[in-house]
């Protein structure tokens, strides 16, 4: 690939292209270069810049017009991508004015990445979203690791999955320019289990962590230090399946030095309004603290 890097700069595409100038935003620059292996740290100093890049056919390169498979229909909402680049496939929610922090969205089983999103965005409208699709299949969607019944987990999954997706969320912070310690980690049922098992198998990792309807999960978990990690765990006064597990929960995180906000709502294993308040309202806190 040529790159011209004057002040507009230019990304020629095959001579056998379509011809003409096309005109692609940069969030279709970012994909570009996540498919292509570029480094990241130009070309998301470019893509931060907001700046529109022209594609114009010219100059020869080793992709072919296909390789670059950049539909309008597709990519024409950066919000809307989602990357199979990394560990686990994943889409990154930008708002329009960022504060530089962002939530890390752990979907619950059964489902996929986007149902966590519209939470996300009644919580905290102004952060940038990073939610991951789990790898395991399960029904129509995704789970993030193995399960024997509804309260008991396969061990090795939870291990592997979880150091699988510790790499994941260093590796997306790297590409993106997120700060991990001014993240917070928003994990729903399954993928609440994720999160805290992530803090406990990979301390210090993650800072800030919102549990809904989670429960413990690990037969042996270690003896880690979580001094200075701030976890909100939400438990449902009608779930009757995780509901009875909290209080462990509450327990597991207080002994290894974790500072802990323990909240019942109203509510069955499903996640609601009240839920957005009391972790946006917990959020708010945690700025003030800092």
């Amino acid at each position: 690939m040529v790159i011209d890097k004057r002040p507009q700069s230019w990304l020629f595409i095959p001579s056998n292209a379509t011809p003409g100038a096309h005109r692609f935003d940069s969030s279709q620059v970012e994909v570009y270069r996540r498919r292509n292996g570029l480094k990241c740290a130009w070309f998301n100093q470019l893509s931060r810049s907001r700046k529109i890049f022209r594609f114009e056919a010219g100059k020869s390169t080793n992709l072919s017009w296909n390789q670059m498979d950049m539909s309008a229909s597709e990519y024409s909402d950066e919000n809307n991508v989602l990357y199979d680049d990394l560990g686990f496939r994943y889409r990154v929610v930008t708002p329009a004015k960022s504060t530089g922090k962002c939530l890390f969205l752990l979907h619950g089983s059964g489902v996929d990445e986007t149902t966590l999103i519209p939470l996300a965005r009644q919580i905290a409208p102004d952060v940038t979203l990073v939610a991951a699709r789990g790898r395991i299949p399960q029904d129509d969607g995704f789970r993030w690791f193995g399960r024997i019944t509804p309260t008991s987990f396969e061990q090795t999954s939870i291990r592997d999955e979880t150091a699988a997706y510790a790499e994941f969320a260093v590796e997306v912070s790297e590409c993106y320019g997120l700060d991990l310690q001014r993240a917070t980690f928003l994990g729903y049922s399954n993928g609440a289990n994720v999160v805290s098992s992530l803090m406990l198998l990979h301390p210090g990792l993650v800072r800030r962590a919102a549990l809904l309807r989670a429960m413990p999960v690990l037969d042996d978990p270690p003896a880690v230090t979580l001094r200075g990690a701030r976890v909100l765990i939400i438990a449902g006064a009608a779930d009757q399946t995780y509901g009875p597990f909290a209080p462990a929960l509450v327990t597991l995180f207080s002994q290894r030095g974790a500072e802990i906000d323990a909240r019942i709502v109203a509510a069955g294993h499903e996640f609601g309004d009240a839920d957005a308040a009391i972790v946006r309202q917990w959020l708010s806190a945690s700025v003030a603290i800092a």
